[in-house]
């Protein structure tokens, strides 16, 4: 039963990810922890709004905010505490839009400190805008206490002139309304001294506390959970990134996926199984496939009558015996006489007649009889290909098929045997072998360029684990075929 696995590639990923958070973690849990505590301040100046239209922060708003930062702040905070403020990191006042709110939020070492440091700015700003406004208006009403006996020394003196003036001399009104005027006026700074006066003991300065700040139960900084899943999170980023990359760079047959067949050129057939019988790990669901299925599909695709040669080569390594015999047989046990035969590079200096056209002895030793299914027959030492041109290429072929009407042909691949080029312009259909995990994406698309370069029908590629040969007969798709004598030409 073919059973699926998991990429071990994903288990590192897995692991990785959970040391690097528990990493992160610990790190974080030791730094000084930093506690946060907001106070609340309320501008009690009327905010200039319409009904319905969207209130802004107002001058009185954002000067009161930048109150926060003025240096006599710091200097109070500082003889207050005293050294206890190198425990304070930040002090922000934030003014809140569309409200005549204003929070303090203030960092320290600990959670009383905090608290401590927010309560006393916020009271601070609040004392001292008060105070500032009471003194402009003690300022203000001692002027007009200045003016006020400047204004009555006049009015002495009009009055002192009007007294020795009779009501019957025609001079007396004038003199009269002269008199007038200051009385009005010393009323109406009178007036204003009293308010002045007033002010400077009730003025608010149009800031008041809203709410203290509570001490803080949990700290703000740092915080390790957070910090350990973004960390995890940044690291699986780069990771996918590296790993996808490097993929897409030096990509390698691996899972039979579409992006292996778009950026091999050439579809991935599918993948073949383990001698286990189990797909190799990572597969994707509908990949994995077996020698009989393919060679099944090569039956339907070509037909049953024949003739039909069929190419099965490495992308980049020698002739794949094991898969195009274990293909072969699928073939023959539908009911084709097939033959079997192995190209390989064997010619040498010294023996230059191999190139001559194979004469194989008679009879051919056979792989096995199958009656009711068809005829296998297996040639071991096949024929040189090296330099094989296409007349003598043709001649092979036309022998071959005296003893069958399916011919299964192994060769070498052909970015290294010129030769296999020669035999796929007469090969009704192609097959690369790759190496699962082994065989390159470039490998495979510049074999599959050679092949429809020289006309050859190229069906895909074929994903096969490294080494899937089993040491049983029938242990897998992968069992070798019974090994015939060497054929001798003669």
């Amino acid at each position: 039963m073919v059973r699926r696995g998991v990429s071990s590639r994903w288990f590192r990923l897995v692991a990785i990810l959970i040391i690097c958070g528990g990493v992160i973690f610990a790190f974080s849990s030791a730094l000084p922890s930093r506690y946060s505590s907001v106070a609340w301040v309320r501008v009690t100046t009327a905010l200039d709004s319409t009904k319905g239209a969207k209130v802004d922060l107002i001058k009185d708003q954002r000067a009161a905010a930048q109150a926060f930062v003025a240096p006599r702040v710091s200097d109070d905070l500082r003889r207050r505490f005293g050294t206890r403020m190198s425990g304070v990191s930040s002090i922000i006042a934030t003014a809140i839009i569309a409200s005549p709110l204003i929070s303090i939020d203030v960092e320290a070492s600990s959670a009383e400190l905090a608290a401590q440091v927010a309560n006393r700015a916020s009271a601070f700003v609040v004392d001292d805008l008060r105070n500032r406004a009471r003194r402009v208006a003690a300022a203000k009403a001692k002027t007009e206490t200045s003016d006020l006996v400047a204004i009555s020394v006049r009015i002495d003196d009009l009055a002192s002139q009007l007294t020795n003036v009779l009501v019957s001399n025609p001079a007396y009104p004038a003199l009269k309304a002269r008199l007038s005027a200051p009385i009005a006026e010393y009323g109406a700074v009178s007036t204003a001294a009293a308010a002045d006066t007033l002010q400077a003991r009730v003025k608010g300065g149009g800031l008041e506390v809203f709410a203290e700040a509570t001490r803080p139960t949990v700290a703000t900084f740092p915080n390790p959970v957070s910090w350990a899943i973004i960390g995890d999170f940044a690291i699986l980023l780069i990771a996918l990134g590296v790993l996808y990359g490097r993929e897409e760079l030096v990509g390698v047959f691996r899972n039979g996926s579409a992006s292996e067949s778009r950026r091999s050129g050439t579809t991935v057939l599918g993948v073949l199984p383990t001698t286990a019988g189990m797909f190799p790990a990572g597969t994707v669901p509908g990949a994995g496939t077996t020698a009989d299925e393919i060679g099944l599909a090569l039956v339907h695709l070509l037909g049953r009558t024949g003739p039909a040669i069929v190419l099965i080569a490495d992308a980049v390594d020698d002739a794949p015996e094991t898969i195009a015999q274990r293909v072969a047989r699928a073939v023959a046990a539908s009911g084709v006489r097939v033959v079997f035969a192995v190209c390989r590079s064997v010619s040498t200096p010294e023996d230059l007649d191999e190139m001559d056209v194979p004469r194989f002895s008679t009879p051919l030793t056979r792989a096995g009889d199958q009656p009711d299914t068809g005829q296998l027959l297996v040639l071991d030492t096949g024929f040189p290909v090296n330099e094989l041109t296409t007349t003598r290429a043709r001649s092979v072929l036309q022998r071959l098929f005296q003893f069958g009407d399916f011919l299964i042909l192994a060769a070498p691949s052909p970015t290294v045997e010129p030769g296999t080029l020669t035999m796929t312009q007469f090969a009704d259909a192609s097959v690369l072998i790759a190496q699962q995990g082994v065989t390159r994406l470039r490998d495979a698309e510049r074999a599959a360029t050679r092949i429809r370069r020289v006309g050859g029908n190229l069906l895909g590629v074929l994903v096969a684990p490294v080494d899937p040969i089993a040491p049983a007969p029938h242990a897998s798709p992968y069992s070798p075929m019974p090994v015939a004598p060497r054929a001798r030409a003669i």
